[in-house]
């Protein structure tokens, strides 16, 4: 059980850890998901919605399946949010050649190129799981 010393520490971390409290800083955290697109899936945006399934039919084929399944949607979902995420590396790459190549914006480019490692490694593990163990 923990003792009270560590329960109050508890509570005074929790209270740091609850998210931005001022209204800019609230506006700040909700547009971050829409900065780039990557927190919503292919799934969910129509423009990309005929893609993935165009792209699962492909894969059905390629499989000799008669039908498009579930897995060849993961798939397809999977493989395009990974060409979205290429896409957005490349222009993120284009716009610092373009730029004046300092030390800043080269630890600019870097904390870019990190965020989105996470979309990447996200996708990457949805592709390896709807493939299964084939």
């Amino acid at each position: 059980m923990a003792s009270d010393r560590q329960l109050a520490a508890n509570r005074r971390n929790a209270r740091k850890s609850t998210g931005p409290a001022s209204e800019s800083g609230k506006q700040r955290s909700r547009g971050n998901a829409l900065r780039h697109g990557l927190a919503i899936g292919a799934d969910r945006d129509p423009l990309l919605r005929a893609d993935v399934e165009r792209l699962a039919q492909i894969i059905s084929q390629a499989r000799n399946e008669s039908g498009v399944t579930v897995t060849d949607r993961h798939v397809a979902l999977a493989e395009i949010d990974l060409l979205r995420i290429r896409k957005i590396r490349a222009s993120i790459f284009e716009a610092f050649n373009k730029s004046a190549q300092s030390l800043a914006n080269l630890n600019q480019l870097h904390e870019q190129v990190r965020k989105l490692d996470r979309y990447e490694r996200r996708a990457f593990s949805r592709h390896r799981r709807a493939l299964g163990p084939h």
